[in-house]
């Protein structure tokens, strides 16, 4: 189903509406009908579902976090996670085993990042072993070491979004409205009223916004600044040689870039930290000599052995706030709450993003 008005006829009006349908937006979908089967719900999007930092995150979920508020997240989405695969069955989840690399000096640093408590440890002779097999010509500088932690979990946050709004638009009152884009969010009546570019609009008792990096171009745009939040470019290279069975996730902490086996499409993925600030997701995106040139330095210096096969990759933009903390507020009133700020991690807080944008709008404490 799906309906608007324009001009001056009445608008539909549902009970919540979520603007944006990436994993944010759907888990706030999701957990609202499952906290009341009744709420009509309508989902917004004006540029396809899970599109944006979702359609294109790498899905590695590291519970990790550099200040005690985003572990704190980071350990409750892992929970909320666990519940959403008891739920449907499936999360779209597979454990993926995870060795770091990193200056020895930044090693308790780097314990102390692990919202659950755990420590690194050294690996064994057949680990190492099995690093050198996966990754040709694995090297480091003396002062940096190879650590392990437990497994951690790589995911598929578009196929996620897509299962959860399947259930949201499976109950026949909720709709979604693709091809939307609210430009104006105003109160009308005692209800939100929502406005689209071309003059449609819809109206709700109560609205969340999670639209991912086109939050600068919107209705909190002005909110969003205030926090701080700027739009970056993130890039993911493609190294196209299949991951061998076994093969384990390889974390380059110092460089803030990962090696990622990506099963479903028998690659890797290597995701690296792009300098280019203020490219938001309308402007023309790609992978550029910039990016290339860090790549291959970085593999030149740790693993050369996948540098002929850097091929492509993924290019996006996300919305970074200060401290890599989300924010999760109220806009104007207690009826709207913006949900912003993933910070290349949207999809590994996500669940605790949701929660807490629900439980702003139902009166709930933050958890």
């Amino acid at each position: 189903m799906s309906e608007r008005t324009t001009g001056t006829g009445e608008a539909p009006h549902y009970d919540l509406a979520v603007v944006g349908a990436g994993a944010v937006g759907a888990l706030a979908a999701y957990y609202a009908v499952g906290r009341d089967p009744g709420r009509r719900v309508a989902v917004i999007t004006h540029a396809g579902r899970g599109t944006g930092a979702t359609r294109f995150s790498a899905g590695f979920d590291t519970p990790t976090g550099h200040n005690p508020a985003q572990r704190a997240l980071a350990a409750r989405s892992t929970a909320l996670f666990d519940e959403l695969a008891a739920g449907l069955g499936d999360a779209g989840r597979a454990p993926v085993d995870v060795r770091w690399l990193v200056t020895r000096e930044n090693t308790a640093a780097l314990d102390a990042t692990m919202a659950d408590g755990g420590r690194t440890r050294p690996v064994t002779g057949e680990q190492r072993a099995l690093l050198d097999r996966t990754f040709p010509g694995l090297a480091h500088d003396e002062d940096q070491v190879l650590l392990t932690t437990a497994a951690m979990t790589a995911g598929q946050p578009q196929w996620l979004a897509d299962r959860l709004l399947d259930e949201v638009l499976g109950r026949p009152d909720n709709t979604l409205l693709d091809g939307f884009r609210v430009t104006e969010v105003r109160r009308t009546g005692g209800r939100v009223e929502l406005v689209a570019a071309d003059g449609s609009r819809i109206t709700a008792a109560k609205a969340i916004l999670a639209p991912g990096p086109w939050v600068l171009d919107g209705p909190v745009a002005a909110a969003a600044r205030a926090c701080g939040a700027r739009v970056k470019k993130v890039v993911a290279f493609h190294i196209m040689t299949p991951p061998p069975p076994g093969a384990t996730a390889l974390v380059l902490e110092d460089a803030d870039a990962f090696l990622l086996p990506h099963r479903p499409g028998g690659h890797w993925i290597f995701s690296i930290t792009s300098p280019d600030w203020d490219r938001g997701p309308d402007e023309p995106l790609a992978i550029d000599a910039r990016d290339r040139e860090l790549a291959r330095a970085l593999l030149a210096r740790h693993v050369p052995g996948f540098l002929p096969h850097l091929l492509g990759g993924r290019v996006f933009s996300d919305c970074f706030t200060p401290g890599h903390l989300p924010v999760v507020d109220t806009v104007g009133g207690d009826d709207v709450v913006m949900a912003i700020g993933g910070s290349g991690s949207g999809y590994r807080l996500a669940p605790a993003m949701a929660e807490d944008a629900l439980n702003l709008l139902d009166g709930r404490a933050r958890t």
